[in-house]
């Protein structure tokens, strides 16, 4: 008994400590290289300052403690951290020029765009919630070079690359990206072939979306494990989240076509009250009513536009629009059938126990209703 109430406690504060987690936390940063004429390049990066803040200072509080200890920098003291972020950015940022050999060159990130104190408090209010700026680069290419890669300064993590728009591949932090080969107009072209570009595509997206649900889609990890703790049955849980999969699939794809468009400040709260919906529901129902599947299909419908914003500022290929969004889809299917999995695996022993329901479905989804209302207060303020 004392083994079932440990076991019940560890799981619930390890679900406690989510309230603090960012159950979208987009790490994955923007960034658009162009082949300019006369042998010049621009590399434009887009940052989330306030999260590359948090990340050099190595700050594990939450955003709000960090804005407040910003806004209490002198003029000097933020101009130094700016100064000391690109400094660190340039040094472990670099472009890599090939032909025979290969030559790499630092990428000289000087400044913020131009970004002054006044600019960046105003970006770090509270209020703000689009903390984006744009971190500029130029160069020229050595006349010789045939081949281009980047790589980026782990301070970014890794970076969704457009090169020379549709072009795009994700590099990955602790590597350089593919090398692009350069034509004598620079016009460019990734250094594989069809075949092998239509497969990282598709890797790509399938690896975008597996990692939407794990480690960045804490909601959606907490939503398909609220349908599966009152899931008695396999037949039970496979009716719930093919219900759910179907919904969430038909709105990624309006979405993404533009066919529905609702803000993220609608969706978001929304998506965290059907989480706390479905595990209240799991403290006072045994068995699945005549309305769960109905309710889930429309909660699924939410979560879809949820994933739909998230394709949106990753962007589809052009070339390849529909195979990247079922590429994306694919991957967050692969991620709730890993989550499934996981859980099958962690109440295997005790799936059967007549205190099964007591001591762990309740509790539990007790903790995952508390978590979702908190998040759907936060999301509102």
């Amino acid at each position: 008994m004392i083994f079932r109430f440990i076991s019940s406690f560890s799981v619930l504060f390890c679900l406690t400590l989510s309230f603090y987690a960012n159950a979208h936390n987009k790490d994955v940063n923007q960034a658009q290289l162009y082949f300019l004429e006369q042998g010049n390049y621009q590399l434009v990066i887009s940052v989330d300052v306030l999260h590359l803040i948090k990340k050099h200072q190595k700050f594990s509080a939450d955003d709000l403690a960090l804005i407040s200890n910003l806004q209490q920098l002198s003029l000097i003291e933020t101009k130094n951290l700016l100064a000391k972020i690109a400094q660190s950015l340039s040094n472990n940022s670099v472009i890599l020029f090939k032909d025979n050999d290969l030559n790499t060159k630092r990428l000289a990130i000087k400044a913020f765009s131009g970004l002054t104190v006044a600019a960046l408090r105003k970006k770090l209010h509270p209020s703000v919630t689009d903390k984006t700026i744009d971190i500029t680069v130029s160069g020229v290419l050595p006349k010789s070079v045939k081949k281009v890669a980047i790589k980026f300064s782990d301070l970014l993590g890794d970076v969704y690359l457009t090169v020379s728009s549709p072009m795009q591949t994700m590099v990955l932090v602790d590597n350089n990206s593919d090398y692009f080969s350069l034509n004598e107009t620079n016009a460019i072209s990734r250094d594989l072939s069809a075949y092998q570009q239509k497969l990282l595509n598709i890797a790509e997206y399938i690896y975008q979306g597996f990692i939407h649900i794990i480690p960045q889609g804490l909601d959606h990890i907490l939503f398909v494990l609220a349908l599966f703790l009152l899931a008695t049955k396999t037949s039970t849980l496979l009716w719930q989240v093919s219900v759910f999969t179907l919904a969430h699939t038909f709105t990624l794809a309006l979405g993404i076509f533009g066919v529905i468009n609702l803000p993220s400040s609608v969706v978001e709260p929304l998506i965290a009250l059907s989480i706390a919906y479905v595990a209240i529901e799991n403290i006072y129902q045994q068995k699945l009513s005549k309305w769960r599947l109905p309710i889930i299909f429309i909660f699924g419908l939410l979560h879809g536009l949820g994933f739909a914003s998230v394709l949106v500022e990753l962007g589809l290929p052009e070339s390849s629009y529909v195979t990247s969004l079922l590429s994306f889809n694919i991957g967050v299917e692969f991620g709730q059938i890993t989550v499934i999995i996981l859980a099958l695996v962690a109440t295997l022993w005790c799936k059967n126990k007549p205190w099964y329901r007591k001591h762990i479905v309740i509790p539990l989804s007790l903790g995952i209703s508390t978590i979702a209302l908190y998040w759907f207060i936060e999301r509102i303020l």
